[in-house]
């Protein structure tokens, strides 16, 4: 259904100084912007699903918020045609993949759609047009080897039909509504939600991750909490400055070897294991983000982030996780692929380029 823009709550264009902070940091927090209600609304469709999937856990009895037995995970089944389950739980997480439905749309990438044009570009941005009346969604995507492998685990069996075989070219593709929506623009991830006394990070951080540099117009994420998340709650974490530094060393390693291709002794990319890492962990303090309902955490792709512990024993994070991506003509195939001449900031608006 394509909504009006006019008639959506819109957040506030950026100022100046936190295109600053934004630039500097690759990440920003924007407290409370979204709209309560949208937010409200977001919060009693997860608890009546809730009390549809796992009517154990009770809303005003924390002492149910318990992590999901290996059990209760494999009862929660894809969908017919393909795509995730729509509820599923794994120890301290569940998730419902509402991320294409109005609702969420309504609450988060629609009413920030000012903020992503005025940091990615007037009109070099995919609309989030959600779900068509046969159930499906429409967008576009590089249908890489890797990109179609990755969807793939989202899509199960069925992946192919919907997929079809890598061409290595951008092309609109069709999703089921519970499939990688994000993949093409069209949809949040749905709501992720990390139960209380979520066990504390692995040695090291080992899962945080930067998003990939080359074969995806991701460029901006946002993640969105639809309810009150204090400090200590499991907000999302991310590493100010790690996107200027990964993306230094791309620049030295890379740049005339993109991957799949890569200079000899030169380890494979990957978000979680590029040579950078460590030293980002070593010696910049990771920030825990956090705020009241309607909160959002803007990130360049590249900056380095990880889910948040949530060490409460009352409080649920309730969030979702949203990428604005640019249009395949605002930014070819060619240059998603190899980016022969560019910068961090190439693919950002005029603004964005010129402050510093």
């Amino acid at each position: 259904m394509d909504r009006s823009k006019k008639t959506l709550h819109q957040v506030e264009l950026l100022t100046e100084a936190q295109i600053v902070a934004f630039r500097r940091d690759g990440m920003l927090v924007l407290p409370g912007v979204l709209d309560a209600d949208l937010c409200r609304q977001a919060r009693e469709q997860m608890w009546s699903l809730i009390a549809e999937h796992r009517p154990s856990m009770r809303r005003n009895d924390p002492s149910t918020w318990v992590p999901f037995t290996e059990e209760e995970t494999k009862r929660y089944q894809r969908p017919e045609g393909g795509g995730d389950p729509y509820f599923s739980g794994r120890g301290h997480r569940f998730y419902i993949r509402n991320g294409a439905e109005d609702l969420l749309l309504d609450t988060a990438p629609r009413a920030l759609w000012p903020v992503a044009e005025q940091l990615l570009g007037e009109g070099e941005v995919v609309w989030p047009a959600g779900i068509h009346e046969d159930g499906s969604t429409t967008g576009p995507c590089l249908m890489t080897e890797d990109n179609v492998a990755g969807m793939g685990t989202h899509l199960g069996p069925e992946a192919e039909t919907w997929t079809g075989k890598s061409t290595g070219k951008t092309e609109q593709l069709s999703l089921p509504k519970t499939g990688p929506v994000w993949m093409t623009g069209q949809g949040t991830r749905g709501l992720y939600c990390t139960l209380p006394n979520s066990p504390p990070h692995v040695e090291n951080y080992r899962s945080a991750h930067s998003e990939a540099l080359y074969d995806t117009f991701w460029r901006l994420q946002i993640a969105v909490y639809i309810d009150d998340l204090p400090a200590n709650g499991g907000g999302l974490t991310l590493w100010p400055g790690s996107h200027q530094r990964i993306w230094d060393y791309w620049e030295a390693v890379h740049r005339d070897a993109p991957p799949p291709s890569r200079p000899e002794g030169v380890p494979r990319w990957d978000g979680y294991t590029i040579p950078p890492l460590p030293d980002i962990k070593a010696d910049t303090e990771p920030v825990e983000t956090d705020g009241p309902v309607g909160s959002v955490v803007l990130w360049h792709a590249g900056t380095l982030h990880v889910a948040g512990q949530n060490a409460l024993s009352d409080v649920i994070r309730q969030a979702t996780i949203n990428t604005f991506v640019k249009t395949p003509e605002s930014v070819s195939d060619e240059v998603v692929r190899r980016d022969p001449s560019g910068n961090l900031w190439r693919d950002w608006s005029e603004e964005v380029r010129s402050i510093t």
